[in-house]
């Protein structure tokens, strides 16, 4: 398997870290998953944005040869030479510097790996099913719109979803309100409306979140961006996840909540054209 090293391919098996490294001390980075089909990196424009943004704030500043156009090429080219057409990528931006918590330098590199993937965002043959996980809170703060390597809070919540046998658990934010769960935003459908938690709830600034927004306001169906309760999750008539690599989820219980998923269906269909 070949990954990108700063736009240099090696094996991925190849050493390139060592103790010092501050991407294994602090998790000092953050990292954007995206979806490629037919070698084609899907909503890169949306992704493109939020590394930028994510540099600005983690000081992580980008290359000037960086550019939306090279990453485009690199992914394709990246696919071409692993003998991939449809893939999921990660990239990895992270600071190379001496130091301890305060960094000697700001100097940024990136790592890309690619893996197989289905061709297109296939909605899910059964539905998921939800569980809560109220241990670790979402922060109130702006990391909680991006990806950090140190993603300690979604690993445990992901590890008390495997051992509890949920597909997936929700988090909460300080105020007590749902939003997003450990791989995913969260959507809920209650009287034909959509409806999401805004930024302002400290869910993740996700790119196919975005893209789920973009669609409903060009396809002219009723949404609305409010904080959600368990009572209105609960409540709902359907509720479906998304993600930048699987695109729509639907899920099929939280709790002792049961939900149908014809209104998922039919969004599904009209976003990705399936």
């Amino acid at each position: 398997m070949l990954i990108s090293f700063n736009g240099v391919l090696t094996h991925a098996d190849d050493k390139l870290f060592n103790a010092s490294s501050r991407i294994y001390k602090y998790g000092d980075g953050f990292f954007e998953s995206i979806k490629i089909i037919n070698k084609k990196p899907q909503l890169l424009e949306l992704h493109y944005d939020r590394i930028l943004r994510a540099s600005k704030l983690f000081h992580l500043p980008l290359s000037d040869k960086w550019t939306l156009a090279y990453f485009t090429e690199h992914l394709e080219w990246l696919c071409l030479k692993n003998g991939f057409i449809n893939a999921r990528c990660r990239i990895v931006f992270f600071r190379e510097s001496e130091g301890f918590y305060a960094p000697a330098r700001d100097k940024t590199s990136f790592l890309i790996e690619v893996s197989e993937s289905e061709s297109r965002y296939k909605l899910n043959d059964i539905g998921f099913k939800l569980g809560a996980y109220g241990q670790i809170l979402k922060a109130s703060n702006f990391v909680s719109f991006f990806k950090p390597l140190s993603a300690i809070n979604y690993v445990l919540a992901g590890i008390f979803a495997r051992d509890n046998h949920f597909d997936s658990v929700v988090l909460y934010n300080e105020a007590g309100n749902i939003c997003e769960t450990f791989n995913a935003n969260i959507f809920i459908i209650s009287d034909g409306v959509v409806y999401t938690p805004p930024l302002s709830e400290y869910c993740l600034d996700g790119v196919m979140r975005q893209h789920i927004i973009n669609q409903l306001k060009s396809l002219g169906i009723a949404y609305s961006e409010q904080a959600i309760s368990e009572d209105d999750l609960k409540n709902a008539d359907e509720v479906f996840l998304s993600n930048a690599t699987k695109g729509i989820v639907w899920v099929e219980s939280f709790e002792q909540s049961f939900y149908q998923f014809n209104q998922t269906f039919e969004l599904h269909s009209k976003i990705f054209g399936i």
